[in-house]
């Protein structure tokens, strides 16, 4: 997860919240992502409620409740979570609270380790690990082991992108290490954590990670 600012003011929610104005609105805040996977190659769009409404018509409605979200992430989570970590907020620090990582290497599952220690994180953690490691049914196992695959092609682009200015890349190159480390990327948070988790790489990337 990485910040998202919503956008304001709200649109007008009378009956339904599966307005065009809300998806679009929806998917232009959180940057085209699940705002829990970051997945940015969405098949399938759910707007999901941060808190369940479970009939609560003021959940329900509310803008600020209403995420984006793909449909495997959304299925998980589903009314269980209801105390994680609010990427719209600045003082969750969602990227720095949580350690994301995964070894570039096929198989491997995402490691998610708590910085910042709160019921919050270790609930969020939870749902992150259901999300990319999850394996209690069978369709679960293959979204997930999908979605690891989408992370791992991702991560091993950004590494080259690195290894490649390290060994005299031009500007071109620096610019797409900037375009991976925005929001507006796939899985930020956990090629930020790659820069971070480097002195040497931090030193050199660390002033292009911004929310």
């Amino acid at each position: 997860m990485v910040y998202f600012e919503k956008s304001s003011p709200s649109p007008k929610i009378t009956s339904t919240y599966n307005t065009n104005e809300v998806v679009d609105r929806l998917k232009q805040d959180f940057c085209g992502k699940c705002y829990i996977c970051e997945n940015s190659q969405l098949t399938s769009i759910n707007v999901e409620h941060f808190v369940a409404h479970r009939g609560d018509k003021s959940l329900k409605l509310d803008w600020q409740n209403l995420f984006f979200a793909c449909t495997h992430c959304n299925n998980l989570k589903s009314d269980q979570f209801n105390n994680l970590l609010n990427c719209t907020l600045l003082k969750d620090e969602v990227d720095k609270a949580i350690r994301y990582y995964c070894d570039p290497m096929p198989k491997e599952h995402a490691v998610f380790e708590e910085q910042k220690s709160s019921t919050k994180t270790q609930e969020t953690i939870r749902l992150l690990k259901l999300c990319f490691n999850g394996d209690h049914t069978m369709q679960k196992k293959i979204e997930s082991a999908n979605l690891r695959n989408l992370l791992l092609k991702e991560v091993r682009i950004f590494q080259e992108l690195l290894l490649a200015q390290d060994n005299g890349g031009d500007d071109s190159v620096l610019a797409k290490i900037q375009i991976h480390l925005n929001k507006t990327s796939a899985f930020t948070a956990f090629k930020r954590w790659i820069i971070w988790d480097d002195h040497y790489w931090s030193d050199k990337y660390g002033q292009y990670i911004r929310d």
